[in-house]
């Protein structure tokens, strides 16, 4: 947040909740990309292991240069992301876009391609009109499907909220997600890698699923997996790449939750 400062980022806090997490750290100044900024980085990551997230507002903040060039731009976000991907935590950049509009929402991204081009996702928000509080989210990346997503700043939570139900799954997704609920509404929990996962959905399906299509269906299916109440962990080790699985019923909003059978896209699934 290094265009708030400590007073402004306190009052907005506030107006969101009066009990702030304990695990909710700011910062108002830093070194530049280069110059210091990803020792320190690592320094609060060393002295934090349960960092997950890391949110910089804005790029403009911490570039040293001043070049909008495709190399300076693809360098200075490289670095970022060489350090996401070591510390394997999620770095977000917060960048502005520019004033002229375009039919594609990403050519105003402030700045030349090299920016997008070097990132594993993309996001840009646009207010319908401005002083709407009516806004479409564009997203895409290298892990994700293309999205569109309405939404709508609501001023008594002081945040964006989604309007529509993000375009459902195709059948094959949704085949896996079907036999997912059924193992892990039984189960519970599972850890293990994506072949690991395709031996125990054998259980409840004679689909054939492809471990290559595993991760990729869970990270593409996010809001159903919340939905049915499931949490999705992905973690790379020295060995092998593990899947995490937790099924809290209590969270669980499907209309399969109370029932015996799960039918999706004229697949019936027994529970």
């Amino acid at each position: 947040m290094f265009e708030d400062s400590f007073q402004r980022i306190q009052n907005r806090l506030y107006e969101l909740t009066d009990e702030p997490v304990e695990n909710l750290h700011f910062v108002i100044l830093s070194d530049t990309i280069g110059k210091g900024l990803e020792e320190q980085i690592e320094q609060f990551k060393s002295e934090h292991s349960d960092l997950k997230v890391m949110f910089i507002d804005t790029l403009q903040m911490i570039r040293e240069s001043n070049d909008n060039g495709y190399g300076s731009d693809y360098k200075e976000l490289s670095v970022l992301k060489s350090l996401a991907d070591k510390l394997e935590i999620a770095i977000i950049v917060v960048h502005h876009t520019r004033k002229c509009k375009d039919s594609d929402p990403f050519n105003m991204i402030s700045g030349s391609t090299g920016l997008s081009g070097c990132v594993d996702g993309s996001m840009v928000l646009i207010e319908t009109k401005r002083g709407s509080r009516n806004a479409k989210l564009y997203c895409v990346g290298r892990d994700i499907e293309n999205a569109e997503i309405n939404l709508q700043f609501d001023s008594d939570l002081k945040k964006w909220v989604v309007t529509d139900e993000p375009t459902a799954p195709k059948s094959k997704a949704n085949i896996f997600l079907a036999a997912l609920y059924v193992y892990i509404k039984k189960k519970i929990d599972f850890s293990g890698t994506a072949s690991e996962l395709i031996e125990k959905l054998k259980s409840v399906s004679d689909e054939t699923f492809y471990p290559n299509r595993v991760t990729r269906d869970l990270v593409r299916n996010g809001y159903t997996l919340r939905k049915y109440g499931i949490d999705f962990e992905y973690k790379r080790t020295r060995n092998c790449r593990l899947i995490i699985l937790h099924y809290d019923r209590e969270r669980d909003s499907s209309d399969s939750k109370n029932t015996s059978e799960v039918t999706v896209n004229r697949l019936t699934l027994k529970v």
